[in-house]
């Protein structure tokens, strides 16, 4: 063993740099014979075992708490909107405020797992339709305010209309510019509750989706076999990975660019989700420490043993600078003030595309797995 060793160390090209400065430095001959070539070093194979411990740790320690939290958010909502829609108040009050920004922060925990019962039957979309390119919840909602119809009002209406009207950007516009509209505040408050009410309706289902008998939570835990989802023990894990690289590129290029734009000057801040809600920040913030949060419990890293701590340590560093760049400003309004504010949003900005880089790339380089494309590419 030691004098294969030996022969290994004589033969890598570091050896053979050492050789020659030091033949360089003596005077001896330059002539050391061909460099060998670089052979590239081939991970350890994953096992099935290492790679379902993975998908375990994230279903049963990450994705099934995360959407707990979200039905139970949603429910809190039901209530705290139902409560003060009767008096239609020209401005929420402070629990409806704080209900709807527990929405916003349980939502960021899996607005970034593009699978599962969220990504049937356009979930995600009706849940939150973001980013609206066109306005075409705006224009929708203008219209409906125009002409209110009870109809929309009966129970399980809303789930019937564009998915545009049927989440939380539109239960935004609707209690957060009521003081606009007081003519039709009665209407907004009314549907503003049967659209908390389909916001819950979405996150239950959702939730059963996961935990019912043969969900997604069995279809995750044992692939193979009759599973045609799954058809071996790395794929949840690459639904997993895909899922952290889909959610830095969706905060990166989708939440933070429009509002960002290419530099200063060229801001345009309300173009940031849940900003009239003053909901914008927080919902940035609660999106980095999601993402940061199902790769450590999952221990995504314990794949690659060697490069864990180094991977560690880089990725814990890129989500410090992100949360450092976005608790440089006390509001969205304030990171926008000046220059000055607006670089450490983008020294945020620039941090994910670190981020993306060590979970695209380098992470499944060394541990030997091919992520394929994100739920992202496309857009």
């Amino acid at each position: 063993m030691i004098a294969i060793t030996k022969r290994f160390l004589l033969l890598s090209p570091l050896a053979l740099l050492a050789r020659k400065a030091f033949a360089a430095a003596s005077g001896e001959p330059q002539d050391l014979g061909p460099e060998p070539p670089v052979v590239a070093v081939t991970p350890p194979p994953l096992t099935p075992a290492a790679l379902d411990a993975v998908t375990k740790r994230a279903v049963e320690g990450y994705i099934l708490p995360a959407y707990q939290d979200l039905a139970a958010a949603t429910s809190k909502l039901v209530t705290a909107v139902n409560a003060v829609a009767p008096t239609a108040p020209g401005a929420p009050d402070e629990a409806t405020r704080a209900a709807f920004a527990a929405v916003v922060a349980a939502f960021a925990k899996v607005d970034f797992l593009r699978f599962g019962p969220m990504a049937e039957e356009g979930r995600l979309e009706k849940f939150s339709y973001y980013p609206d390119r066109h306005g075409t919840g705006a224009r929708q909602l203008r219209r409906m305010l125009a002409t209110p119809d009870p109809a929309q009002l009966a129970p399980g209406a809303v789930a019937k209309l564009s998915a545009a009207v049927q989440g939380l950007p539109a239960l935004e516009s609707l209690i957060f510019a009521a003081d606009s509209d007081s003519e039709t505040r009665a209407y907004r408050w009314s549907l503003a509750a049967a659209i908390a009410g389909n916001l819950d309706t979405i996150a239950h289902n959702t939730l059963d989706g996961w935990t019912k008998t043969g969900g997604w939570q069995a279809l995750m835990e044992q692939p193979g076999g009759s599973n045609i989802v799954y058809r071996d023990s790395e794929e949840p894990v690459i639904e997993i990975l895909k899922a952290i690289t889909t959610g830095l590129l969706q905060i990166r290029d989708q939440r933070m660019l429009p509002a960002l734009g290419e530099n200063f000057a060229a801001a345009k801040p309300n173009r940031a989700a849940f900003v009239a809600s003053g909901n914008a920040l927080a919902y940035l913030a609660a999106s980095g420490a999601a993402i940061e949060d199902i790769a450590r419990t999952s221990d995504l890293f314990s794949l690659t043993p060697t490069e864990a701590p180094k991977l560690g340590a880089e990725s814990s560093a890129g989500f410090a600078a992100y949360r450092a760049g976005l608790a440089a400003s006390a509001t969205w309004q304030q990171a926008f003030a000046d220059a000055a504010n607006y670089k450490h949003l983008r020294d945020a900005f620039d941090a994910l595309k670190t981020l993306e880089d060590l979970y695209s790339f380098r992470f499944p380089s060394e541990a030997g797995i091919s992520p394929g494309f994100n739920a992202l590419d496309g857009d």
